[in-house]
């Protein structure tokens, strides 16, 4: 029985305390002057987020010690929300670098060949990522603590917010490693995981706060009249609102008509949260396993492939191929199709997927099945959520478009052409922009359903302005534009795929971030027509108001008594942004192409 327990514990000690990787990766990059930088960034931007909380709830110098509290709790609310944003966005980079840095350095099949486990593998890429992790967790406790001084804040959520985070950063850490082994190339691996994790946080996010029919009936409302949602256990920032006391889970005592599992998931969202991910996320990570030798047999018929291939007409040869139509760009022409090629049925699904959800909304609005500040509600959520997911993979995909021809060998053929930098430059911007349209297109061809529906429907005022649609297709098509420059920019200087859409996506995300916030704040202080005529100046407001103005007004009457002022705002205001946004866009691609030469040529050794 000893000898069990001592081989057990063996395996145990070399799978992860003593794995190779583990060590290899914690001793080496922690010396490593990126790293230093990035805990000082995640410190920085908690501290940030804490002193400006502080200073703006904590404004009065006489405040009594209940509004000192309350500002304390507003506080430790808004640096939980941004620790656990923080977590859901690094940990799929860290642990995804795991696999795919060795597959860019072309070092994995070195890795397979040594003594080392499957297991060792996967555990050992796993555990020395969320080592990284867990560490900027605990340099930011000292933080959290600092908001338990003037009360309002206990010590059980504290712990539940690091649980909660620390959950999420497994499951999304042992579901990139998954997708990593699974999948076969760093571009498919970035781009499937962060379209999945961003459509799922802001999809359902949005329905479980704002749909009313997935509220639980046992749930006692808010101070905003909002309950508790059924997905709440399911969702980290549902959880979170729970264990921060914005809105409240049902007692088990209210709860009796459900069995157990259901009664305790509803009672205790965060736990059931921290418990299900947890499993899921040791799951995954076994399953990961059967993946790691996979790769090496790519090349290998399989047995449904050697049946295919058998049928009449179902092996097609090259000589048999259609003739391509290619643009009057081929740099264009090629960053579309190939882009498409590699991830046409992710970008398909997600934008008929937003198409559907508009089409049957207006098929309930036509019917009259929903009233038109409902109709808004819905149509600015799905919209926001589909031009959130598209900003994201244009980012990803402009991060990843010249370092692939770098890691691929093409660069410097490309650079021998008589090719011009604008030429390529202009090429891999309309290639890109086009590779995002879809995604686009289903919500603008909605609007404009409903802004055309409205405007010939005589009883009753259109849920949608008729010009809607064209303000709005203009405005974020400029946006993903920017984006796009954005990441060219970022992949014309990175050396690798992963550093090119860390930097990338990340500072997309805190200028969005910072823009929707200080846009909302301006905008909601404005209202009326001045908040009309500023709101299409960022991406988001913009689709906020455009879709629902009535949400400037204070009552509907005061709307519908300056809604042909507000219209007129809103068209102008959107004329002016889309003018100084297609400038800076214009001005930033200058700028690239003035650096092209300079630049890719140092970084292919030219």
């Amino acid at each position: 029985m000893n000898q069990v327990i001592a081989k057990l514990w063996l395996w145990f000690w070399r799978l992860v305390p003593a794995n190779p990787i583990l060590v290899r990766v914690v001793h080496g990059a922690s010396r490593r002057p990126r790293h230093a930088w990035l805990r000082f960034a995640y410190l920085a931007i908690l501290l940030l987020v804490v002193l400006f909380s502080l200073s703006s709830y904590m404004t009065g110098t006489n405040a009594s010690l209940s509004e000192l509290a309350k500002g304390a709790s507003r506080t430790f609310a808004w640096a939980s929300m941004t620790q656990l944003a923080l977590m859901s966005f690094l940990a799929p980079i860290f642990t995804a670098s795991a696999i795919t840095q060795e597959r860019d350095a072309q070092t994995f099949n070195i890795l397979l060949s040594t003594p080392l486990s499957s297991a060792q593998i996967v555990f050992g890429s796993l555990m020395s990522r969320m080592y990284f992790l867990l560490m900027l967790l605990v340099a930011g406790l000292p933080i959290f603590l600092v908001t338990m001084v003037y009360g309002g804040v206990t010590t059980g959520q504290i712990l539940e917010s690091f649980a909660i985070s620390c959950a999420t950063a497994m499951i999304t850490g042992a579901l990139a490693i998954f997708v990593a082994m699974s999948a076969i190339g760093t571009r498919r691996t970035i781009f499937s995981f962060y379209l999945l994790i961003g459509f799922y946080l802001l999809a359902v996010y949005m329905v479980g706060v704002m749909w009313d029919r997935t509220w639980v009936e046992a749930s006692t409302p808010n101070l905003a009249g909002q309950k508790m949602s059924w997905l709440t256990p399911f969702h980290p920032f549902l959880a979170l609102r729970v264990a921060l006391n914005d809105v409240y889970a049902p007692p088990e005592s209210r709860l009796t008509a459900y069995s157990g599992i259901v009664r305790f998931a509803l009672a205790h969202p965060a736990t059931a949260y921290v418990i299900w991910t947890t499993i899921t996320a040791f799951l995954l990570t076994v399953l990961s396993i059967f993946y790691v030798r996979r790769g090496a047999k790519t090349g290998e018929p399989t047995i449904f492939k050697t049946i295919t291939d058998k049928i009449p007409g179902g092996r097609r040869e090259a000589t048999t191929r259609p003739p391509r139509t290619v643009w009057s760009n081929p740099v264009a022409w090629r960053e579309a199709k190939t882009r498409a090629a590699t991830s046409g049925m992710i970008r398909w699904i997600t934008a008929i997927a937003g198409f559907v959800g508009l089409l049957i909304l207006f098929a309930y609005h036509v019917t009259g099945n929903l009233s038109t500040s409902v109709v808004r509600v819905f149509v600015g959520m799905i919209t926001i959520v589909q031009f959130a997911v598209a900003l994201i993979i244009a980012t990803n995909t402009a991060a990843t478009s010249m370092t692939k021809e770098r890691e691929a060998k093409t660069m410097d053929v490309l650079l021998t052409t008589p090719v011009t930098s604008k030429y390529i430059l202009w090429g891999k911007l309309r290639g890109l922009v086009t590779f995002t349209a879809p995604l686009l297109a289903g919500p603008v061809v909605m609007l404009l359903s409903f802004g055309i529906y409205g405007a010939f429907s005589a009883d009753r005022p259109p849920a949608i302005w008729i010009e809607t649609g064209v303000e709005l297709a203009a405005l974020l098509t400029i946006f993903t534009a920017l984006a796009c420059v954005l990441g060219l920019k970022i992949s014309m200087t990175a050396k690798k795929n992963v550093t090119a859409v860390m930097y990338s996506v990340g500072i997309l995300i805190v200028a969005c971030g910072a823009a929707t916030g200080i846009g909302f704040a301006i905008v909601d202080q404005a209202g009326g027509e001045m908040g009309a005529l500023l709101a299409p100046f960022t991406p988001f407001t913009a689709i906020h108001v455009l879709v629902d103005p009535s949400t400037l007004y204070a009552t509907p009457a005061d709307f519908e008594s300056g809604a042909t002022t507000a219209r007129a705002s809103a068209f102008v205001g959107s004329l002016v942004a889309i003018a100084l946004f297609a400038f800076i866009a214009w001005r930033a691609y200058a700028a690239l192409v003035r650096d092209f030469d300079m630049t890719m040529r140092k970084q292919s050794g030219g």
